[in-house]
């Protein structure tokens, strides 16, 4: 199937103007999703990218966007937070609604997919969400944190290097982080979860697919990624991901 992809933004939670882009197929679209990257990615880098594209061409559109602070949008960074990107996806469904279509659907990659968890309880029209190597608590992604980790609990900011580049982080941060309990929150989510899981996954490991499965009180599927890295980084692995969600998704809806 043909697909098209446009240019799009909208006000994100915390005000700031957000970068995205619509993937569509060239006739009706079957469904709308939305899709969020990794943990300070951008809507380009290629799991998200490849995903949206592949998802249009089989009926699905996908809006992909930069949470705040990232890639092409606007706000600082180091004033974001976890509840930010939440509040970043509540907002892009807003957009969706408003323009096209309410979505139904919800991938992220990575912390992209925690924050997809915590925003289905508040999006009504949401009838599934997709995971991608994601961790169970948001939390995790304080490994990245290494030595700022302990002046950050000390109230003072720091610099963390994520993939060769430097991003200044707020001590408000790390709070919000360890404020959710996702076991607690999880329990309150009684829609369908999709859970992708890569094995021998150096930054986010398989039992976090199992602590999501078993505090999801919805119905929910673990596929398991064998031979896949954390990005999908083989055009196979993408592809075989987004076969999956449309057949998943089509018992769902």
């Amino acid at each position: 199937m043909k697909t098209r992809s446009q240019k799009a933004g909208f006000i994100g939670g915390t005000g700031g103007a957000l970068d995205a882009r619509l993937e569509t197929p060239v006739d009706t679209p079957l469904a709308y999703a939305i899709a969020s990257h990794c943990f300070t990615c951008s809507k380009d880098t290629i799991t998200v990218f490849r995903i949206s594209r592949l998802l249009a061409a089989n009926g699905i559109a996908v809006l992909r966007f930069d949470f705040t602070g990232l890639g092409n949008s606007a706000g600082d960074f180091a004033a974001s937070s976890f509840t930010t990107d939440v509040a970043d996806v509540q907002a892009a469904a807003d957009f969706l609604r408003d323009n096209y279509a309410a979505p139904t659907l919800l991938i992220g990659h990575s912390l992209g997919g925690t924050a997809m968890l915590e925003a289905a309880m508040a999006i009504e029209s949401v009838k599934g969400v997709v995971t991608i190597a994601s961790p169970s608590q948001p939390a995790h992604v304080l490994h990245h944190f290494g030595p700022a980790l302990p002046l950050l609990e000390q109230g003072i900011a720091a610099s963390i290097q994520v993939a060769g580049r430097d991003y200044q982080i707020e001590p408000a941060f790390v709070e919000d982080l360890r404020r959710y309990d996702m076991r607690e929150r999880l329990a309150l989510l009684n829609k369908p979860v999709l859970i992708f899981r890569v094995l021998n996954d150096p930054l986010v490991d398989e039992a976090n697919a199992d602590e999501i499965k078993a505090w999801t009180s919805g119905p929910s599927t673990i596929i398991t990624l064998d031979k896949a890295d954390h990005l999908l980084s083989n055009k196979d692995d993408a592809a075989f991901v987004a076969d999956q969600i449309v057949a998943w998704f089509e018992d769902v809806i």
